[in-house]
């Protein structure tokens, strides 16, 4: 049994992660640590504490889950590998390339794994498109697009100082998503845009990327759109796969779709119902860090979304300048 200790109590961590950990015959969440005791109580622990350090100086903890504010990451993924723990942390993993590699750095030295939370990845649709992706020839296009509207003002999503801003929060998902269906290579920005709140974050970023190969992508990211809305779709050479029902938001869904046109004309529908992607998530965490077999999301994906989201910012930002 893999021993889970939390640091940070949010709202993924109440409503997704524990309830994963809970359920999982291969885990069981030891300790949980937030600033207010009643929110660690909340996940049902079999410790709680306030003090974040607990977690870390708990010798039967073997991973460490981080849910904190973005700004936070770096320096907890730290601490938390050089006490000897493995760390699954919630996206992004960090703000900077620069600050990826120090958290690769530390797991190389403890001798520990450290993953990305961006659990859509380990969903079975998405794992399918991105095997599918593989068929398209040059020059597919994809479009990506994750908006919502927030009204949490108070939230640390707008505040620069804690690493706010939707791309920093949504971008995330539609960057590894390009990239995923693109085998991971990384394309030039032709063109980006921000809109800038009062703030100081970016409130909506949109982008246009090219791979040498003719391949193109489209992405779009907003906290104040009118009305949500998510969008995963490739076309190329005669072919179109999508992802219809909230692709970056499934968890929501009890059933989900993918569609496939290949190059005949013809469609396939794959359903996909009751899946659990936190579960699979946190499952394939466990068979890892004890050595068996699962798959994790690796760092140098990690490491390739930051550097296109430094990129797509660098060019919106060199537009202002």
């Amino acid at each position: 049994m893999v021993n889970w200790g939390f640091i940070g109590a949010g709202h993924v961590a109440r409503v997704a992660m524990a309830p994963a950990v809970h359920r999982s015959r291969l885990s069981t969440l030891r300790i949980a640590a937030a600033r207010e005791l009643r929110r660690a109580e909340a996940l049902a622990p079999r410790k709680q504490t306030t003090d974040y350090e607990d977690v870390l100086a708990d010798d039967a903890v073997d991973v460490v889950y981080i849910s904190l504010s973005n700004e936070s990451h770096l320096r907890w993924c730290v601490k938390a590998l050089e006490a000897g723990k493995h760390v699954l942390c919630e996206k992004p993993l960090g703000l900077s390339t620069a600050e990826v590699d120090r958290i690769a750095e530390a797991a190389d030295r403890a001798g520990r794994i450290v993953s990305e939370a961006m659990w859509y990845r380990w969903h079975p649709r998405m794992r399918a498109a991105e095997r599918i992706a593989r068929s398209f020839g040059h020059g597919a296009h994809v479009d990506a697009t994750f908006a919502v509207h927030r009204t949490d003002h108070g939230n640390y999503r707008w505040d620069p100082a804690r690493g706010g801003g939707v791309l920093y929060d949504l971008g995330g998902y539609v960057l590894s998503a390009v990239l995923a269906v693109n085998g991971w290579q990384a394309p030039r920005v032709v063109s980006s845009t921000m809109d800038t709140g009062p703030s100081g974050v970016d409130t909506s970023t949109t982008a246009s990327l090219a791979w040498d190969n003719g391949a193109t992508a489209t992405i779009h990211v907003s906290f104040t759109a009118e009305q949500p809305r998510e969008v995963l779709d490739l076309r190329g050479d005669g072919e179109r796969l999508s992802l219809p029902d909230w692709p970056f938001t499934a968890m929501a869904q009890d059933t989900v779709h993918l569609v496939h046109r290949d190059a005949s004309g013809r469609k396939t529908v794959t359903t996909y119902s009751d899946i659990g992607s936190y579960g699979l998530m946190v499952d394939d965490f466990s068979r890892v860090v004890s050595g068996e077999r699962g798959w994790v999301m690796p760092l140098t994906e990690s490491r390739a979304v930051a550097a296109l989201s430094e990129a797509v910012a660098h060019e919106a930002s060199s537009k202002e300048n």
